[in-house]
């Protein structure tokens, strides 16, 4: 079987293969030479402008904006009419987070006129999120709808039985596929404070609802939101580093009951060790109350499942690292390890679990030029491991429950325009149980159209 330490050694497997892969890379070809040779070169051809882009194309792949900055800044000097290079400028200076320099170069490249189709909408396209990240009030929000097809849609074991103390028995219901209609809607608000240490108020709120169409009893709604402040600790020395207490809040509803209720609080340290390296860790307290039959306990029949469940009343203490590692322009690498450790009530249902998990982004030009904003491709993994204190005597009084939980799938963003676009995502989740009742496995695809504002 199996273990934490196994899904561990993965990650680092995969931060190793690309390692070798960057490593690879930079045997074949010395990016910086050439960088060097184009800088030597524009230096003394000021007019030579497709040089110029190309060494700005050059730098910009190597994150070094601001190399590509002051190439554009020179042959403006030269030629004060280059839509194309201050538009170029406008962009770059938004990589660096000068969003008011970023958005005046990009409206007077628009008014100058002399760009192309897709030049005047690929600035359509940004300069919204850009001037919107000159405001003191900023709103972001996205709307995502489908459908999404399960062929295990209420996770019942793979061999549709039931052990109750020990001993199989039929289940009350069986494995079933299912599709369901889905919604959701993610909205971050962030108030800045604008007292030039950069410190600002965030809220974030997220809302899912499912309707399942055969199985009523599994459609879910949840609504969950945190509020906080981001304080920048020492923005002179340490201008990346910065600490967010908050308040977490969630409810829960499964089969039209009110399922899960969950309020709390946190802290999270930011720290941006260089541009291409973000780290966060954290630590967080939720009291959480459990109905112990909601609509699917109903469903089966109530008591004696009403301790089935992995969820209970009572309280949770996570510990987390989150971290994110820009390889290149295009690829990016996200990743989160986790702790946490459930107080409940009954020791059957007390646990310890641990967490990993891991998402290459990978952004790619998409197939028509005219299309504004660049595609994702996005595969991910996730293990977990969870461990309960004691025996459930209602399921097997001698084995305590261990699960080791994998998941991979491919995630898929697609915008078609600056606001709307198509989303969707293929799952399988396994549950690797010492005990029958909880191994299962279920396949999921889901696609549907997005909006964003």
């Amino acid at each position: 079987m199996f273990s934490y330490r196994a899904a561990t050694r993965l990650v680092g497997a995969v931060f190793a293969a690309f390692a070798l892969f960057s490593a690879a890379a930079s045997a074949q070809e010395d990016p910086r030479a050439e960088q060097a040779r184009l800088a030597a070169y524009i230096q003394h051809n000021p007019t030579d402008y497709e040089a110029t882009y190309r060494y700005v194309l050059l730098s910009t792949e190597l994150r070094d904006y601001e190399a590509g900055i002051g190439a554009l800044e020179r042959i403006l000097m030269f030629n004060p009419n280059l839509t194309r290079a201050r538009k170029e400028l406008g962009f770059l200076y938004a990589r660096l987070g000068s969003y008011e320099l970023s958005a005046q170069h990009l409206r007077k490249a628009l008014a100058e006129g002399g760009l192309d189709s897709i030049q005047v909408a690929q600035i359509e396209a940004q300069l919204p999120d850009i001037e919107k990240r000159t405001q003191a009030n900023r709103l972001y929000l996205r709307i995502h709808t489908g459908l999404r097809a399960q062929s295990n849609a209420n996770f019942f074991p793979t061999n549709n039985l039931f052990q109750v103390g020990g001993v199989g028995v039929a289940s009350a219901a069986s494995r079933k596929s299912d599709i369901n209609a889905f919604q959701m809607v993610q909205a971050a608000h962030d108030l800045d404070f604008q007292n030039a240490r950069g410190d600002q108020l965030e809220t974030r709120v997220t809302g899912y609802a499912t309707e399942q169409f055969r199985l009523p009893q599994y459609s879910v709604a949840l609504f969950a939101g945190s509020i906080g402040p981001r304080i920048h600790i020492a923005p002179v020395l340490y201008p990346g580093l910065s600490i967010k207490p908050y308040l977490t809040g969630a409810v829960a509803m499964l089969g039209g009951t009110n399922y899960l209720n969950a309020g709390g609080a946190g802290m999270s340290f930011g720290a941006e060790l260089n541009p291409d390296f973000w780290l966060e860790p954290g630590a967080e307290w939720r009291s959480i109350w459990v109905n112990p039959a909601p609509g699917y306990l109903s469903y089966l029949g109530a008591s004696p499942y009403q301790t089935v469940s992995t969820l209970a009343t009572g309280d949770v203490v996570t510990g987390y690292v989150s971290g994110t590692y820009r390889l290149t322009n295009d690829l990016r690498f996200e990743g989160r390890v986790a702790y946490t450790r459930a107080f409940a009530g009954n020791p059957q249902q007390s646990s310890d679990q641990v967490d990993v998990q891991a998402m290459l982004r990978l952004e790619l030009d998409p197939p028509f030029q005219i299309i504004p904003r660049r595609w994702t491709i996005a595969p991910y993994g996730r293990f977990t491991n969870l461990a309960f204190d004691a025996a459930n005597p209602v399921i097997n009084p001698f084995v305590a429950r261990r699960d080791n939980v994998w998941i991979g799938g491919l995630m898929v963003d697609l915008p078609v325009s600056p606001t709307f676009g198509f989303a969707g995502n293929v799952e399988f989740a396994r549950n690797d149980s010492n005990l029958q009742n909880f191994k299962t496995e279920n396949v999921s695809v889901s696609f549907g159209p997005t909006a964003k504002f």
